[in-house]
């Protein structure tokens, strides 16, 4: 385990934490092995040493009021600002005049039609590469 990760492990003992669905507070800590590190938080939670940092990750401020069988308790993580692409941008510009061209002569309405599968063949593609994207971040 790197001493990065074994000062944030430090760091952290003694502290309340929202992790998968509720409060924990983080006891202590034991690295069994040059691979598997244990944290106590009271209940042992088993990870490989390439897990911890995804673990670190994912503790949130804990919650401070009971929730009722009505709520979800979305975590809230610093939002990283996000501009849109070029790619992004033109297709919204030509969806915007694409409407205006339907509402303007309904006859458009093929073309428009022709349009819109093309845009919805490049949402799948994107979608697609979003979710590569998550698992080779999951994998580093």
């Amino acid at each position: 385990m790197t001493t990065e990760t074994i000062n944030k492990l430090d760091a952290i003992i003694g502290k309340t934490f929202y992790y998968k669905g509720k409060n924990i507070t983080i006891d202590k800590y034991k690295e069994v092995n040059s691979t598997n590190t244990v944290v106590f938080a009271p209940h042992p939670m088993n990870f490989l040493n390439h897990e911890i940092p995804e673990f670190l990750d994912n503790l949130f401020e804990p919650t401070n009021k009971p929730l009722t069988a009505a709520q979800v308790l979305v975590p809230q993580k610093k939002l990283i600002v996000f501009e849109p692409t070029a790619e992004n941008k033109a297709i919204k510009e030509t969806l915007l005049e694409t409407l205006q061209k339907v509402k303007d002569d309904p006859n458009y309405i093929k073309q428009a039609k022709a349009v819109c599968e093309v845009v919805n063949s490049f949402v799948e593609i994107q979608k697609n590469e979003i979710q590569m994207l998550g698992i080779i971040n999951k994998y580093k």
